[in-house]
């Protein structure tokens, strides 16, 4: 008996990418490269983000793998509500140096803008995609959810150069903290501090710092069950399904360096505000310019 397609495939892809732009930090400024060095659990908690509030707890972190509809507002938050300037009030509190030294900060903004890059690429390719593949009586939710677990999978196979689904070495992909195994006592304060007053101002509601503490622990308890033997029995993509990864015009590995190279373009921009550290509106409204603000819809993957 083969169980179901585990349900986290976006943010597979998400951690997937951030670990490929540590290993091939070309192009980006010393100081990115260093933070990614040095705090790569921040960047992975940072490409998480927008997504952690679906993992909620212990429970959270076993429903993540399964069907069905979860309720996560602060997830349609961080994705619909002015996701760019999210990331600079963040940025703005990292270059302060109150809140979390200058690596972990610089990690976590490295990982969030790769996250917002890595969504604006794929989202408009995949909703075409979805139409087409859409098979009778399945909704557009259900077809999205495939089409995005096929892409992780295969990414996650071919960057690694083998097959890591079900193999405890997948684990580490879902440490966002610089403790060793099940964060049991969440997030540093620093980067609560971080998420906590960005969201006060950008979304005018703040998580708590239990409800922050959950989400990391029950993302690890995802990434557990993910890289369990158990998850060995999931049904491989089929020839067809490969489709949705490289076909035509499609190329999802092409696209994944298109949005890394975004991202190192747009980290160089955000390095070069956060050093002139005058964050006026007109400031903001320079670096929206270069990278407008546009609310990310929620992965179907997710929900």
């Amino acid at each position: 008996m083969r169980l179901p397609r585990p349900l986290m495939p976006s943010l597979l892809l998400h951690l997937t990418a951030i670990e490929r732009l540590a290993r091939e930090p070309r192009g980006l400024h010393p100081d990115f490269v260093r933070a990614l060095d040095e705090d790569l659990a921040y960047a992975r908690f940072g490409a998480a983000l927008p997504e952690l509030p679906r993992y909620a707890g212990l429970r959270g972190g076993v429903t993540a793998l399964l069907p069905g509809e979860r309720a996560a507002p602060f997830a349609d938050l961080f994705h619909e509500v002015a996701p760019v300037a999210f990331g600079l009030k963040m940025a703005e509190l990292v270059a302060a140096g109150a809140l979390v030294g200058t690596e972990a900060g610089l990690a976590v903004l490295a990982g969030y803008f790769t996250h917002l890059c890595l969504d604006r690429v794929l989202q408009p390719l995949n909703a075409p995609l979805v139409q087409a593949r859409r098979r009778d009586g399945e909704s557009a939710a259900k077809v999205e959810r495939r089409i995005d677990w096929v892409q992780a999978v295969l990414y996650l196979d071919e960057t690694s150069g083998e097959e890591l689904v079900g193999r405890a070495r997948l684990r580490e992909r879902f440490q966002v903290t610089k403790s060793p195994g099940l964060p049991l006592k969440g997030v540093g304060g620093g980067i609560y501090e971080l998420v906590r007053l960005a969201a006060h101002e950008v979304l005018s509601r703040e998580p708590s710092r239990a409800e922050v503490d959950a989400w990391v622990r029950g993302l690890y308890v995802s990434g557990t069950l993910l890289a369990s033997p158990a998850a060995r029995l999931r049904a491989p993509p089929t020839l067809e399904e490969t489709r949705y990864y490289r076909a035509g015009e499609l190329d999802v590995p092409r696209e994944v360096d298109r949005a890394l190279e975004n991202a190192r373009d747009v980290l160089h921009h955000l390095l070069a505000y956060m050093v002139r550290g005058a964050f006026s509106l007109r400031a903001r409204q320079r670096f929206l310019e270069g990278f407008p603000e546009q609310p990310m819809r929620p992965c179907a993957a997710m929900s």
